[in-house]
């Protein structure tokens, strides 16, 4: 009898699940879907997080994208940079990363020029070092070592400069190392850069015609938000008409390339491209007149071609002379603050001081430090340790204590002088058939270490004009 009535009782227990189970699992999801939404850092507050970020991004010169889809700059898939690499010496700590951190780059960047220097050239693009081999220099005053044959460094491991690259014995034609470059300028903080300019076909004593690489720095500067300013170099014979002709073919050339720089002095003026003149001392001030003051045989004022001219400051009496020749401003260059009156901070006040009352911009020139003994064995007097950032540090507090309109820094990556800001790393050459080679570094600061003080420590800049 009790086996017979066993199936009912099954029957009914089946039932009862089949009813009550709906209501226990809608009742369990409901609390979790509440648990889950109240819950902070659980999946769908990043969730939400990402689509917010996820909103298109302006990317400098006015297009767009997809912030979470921009891939990272990789070297490596670079062909270019790959084939660099192949022929480096391997150099410890290599790996450290572009970044520097989250704090925000400067708000006036574009007031903050860096000089650049493109004439670096290596065999896996050039078929052969430039200025990484460069020539030993004797003292000019010693008329015997001057007769000898020329003695040049040797690349990969010997490299006439006291620092070692973490890119590496690089080219300036290196898309990658361009794209690397500009966007550590950006990164620290670096609006502008100056670049080291020669006239097509026409280079230094050690170099090649860089007027190629231009075109190159332009496009990777519009695409990382940094501006490309241009800093003549001088070459003999170079008189005022030929500035003229170099700054015609600037302008004509590249002026309407959105990366191409371009500032006012007030509301309500055009804009104009900044123009250093380096060694402008050695054009007589008649000729500088002739094409820098309105009604000069040659005067490039009120027309396509104008341009804020800053010329060098290296002796007391020069900032005069300029203001005589129809400069618009001046800049000091160099980073050792011993080797002329200019770049000695102490003078800088009086510097800026004169400059208001002339009516001319002031842009002194900061550096890390100053050694080009790799290159001048004999100018160790000029030398200037830099001291764990010290003596950067030192220069930019003197710099912000005055009210100017832009700060310029020697220099982003000018190795054979010891000036450059650009990564670098520790490195020990190991010769097979002579004495090793311990380059200098930047510890205990990271190879990165220049960048960040820029950025930080050049956070604190406002320009004395806003406009």
């Amino acid at each position: 009898m009790q086996l017979r009535r066993l199936p009912w009782r099954f029957a009914r227990l089946v039932l009862l699940l089949c009813v009550v189970s709906p209501l226990l699992i809608y009742t369990a999801g409901y609390l979790s879907f509440r648990s889950v939404k109240q819950s902070p850092g659980n999946g769908l507050a990043r969730d939400t997080d990402n689509h917010a970020t996820n909103k298109q991004s302006q990317i400098p010169g006015g297009t767009t994208e997809s912030a979470s889809l921009k891939a990272p700059l990789v070297l490596s898939t670079d062909q270019q940079y790959q084939n660099l690499q192949k022929i480096r010496s391997p150099a410890p700590g290599t790996n450290d990363k572009d970044g520097l951190g989250a704090t925000t780059a400067p708000v006036y960047s574009s007031r903050i020029h860096a000089f650049y220097y493109p004439w670096y050239a290596s065999p896996a693009i050039e078929g052969k070092y430039l200025h990484w081999n460069h020539r030993i220099l004797p003292f000019w005053g010693d008329k015997e070592a001057v007769k000898k044959p020329p003695h040049y460094h040797t690349p990969p491991g010997d490299i006439g400069a006291q620092f070692y690259p973490q890119l590496g014995i690089y080219s300036s034609r290196s898309l990658a190392v361009i794209s690397a470059h500009m966007k550590q300028m950006k990164a620290a903080g670096v609006g502008v850069a100056a670049v080291s300019w020669y006239p097509p076909k026409l280079a230094d004593d050690n170099g090649k015609p860089s007027d190629d690489v231009i075109p190159m720095l332009l496009k990777a500067g519009h695409e990382h938000g940094v501006s490309i300013a241009f800093h003549l170099e001088p070459y003999e014979p170079r008189s005022a008409k030929d500035v003229y002709n170099d700054l015609k073919y600037i302008i004509d050339t590249y002026g309407q390339h959105p990366a191409f720089y371009r500032t006012r002095l007030s509301a309500g003026t055009p804009s104009r491209p900044i123009v250093y003149a380096y060694d402008s001392y050695k054009i007589p001030t008649d000729q500088w007149k002739a094409l820098l003051t309105e009604g000069g045989a040659m005067s490039i004022r009120a027309s396509k071609y104008d341009c804020l001219m800053v010329g060098l400051v290296v002796n007391k009496n020069d900032l005069e002379k300029l203001h005589a020749a129809g400069f618009d401003g001046s800049y000091t260059y160099f980073a050792s603050k011993t080797f002329t009156f200019g770049s000695n901070p102490e003078n800088w006040k009086w510097l800026n001081e004169l400059s208001a009352k002339l009516n001319m911009l002031f842009i002194p020139s900061i550096g890390p430090g100053y050694d080009d003994t790799a290159i001048r064995p004999w100018n160790a007097d000029t030398r200037q340790v830099r001291a764990g950032g010290k003596y950067y540090r030192d220069m930019i507090s003197a710099v912000l204590e005055l009210d100017i309109e832009a700060i310029s820094i020697t220099s982003f990556n000018e190795w054979g002088e010891g000036t450059q800001i650009e990564s670098a790393v520790p490195y020990t050459f190991i010769n097979p058939h002579g004495s090793n080679r311990v380059y200098s570094d930047y510890q205990p600061l990271a190879p990165d270490g220049y960048l960040k003080i820029t950025k930080e420590d050049l956070n604190h800049f406002v320009p004395a004009r806003l406009f």
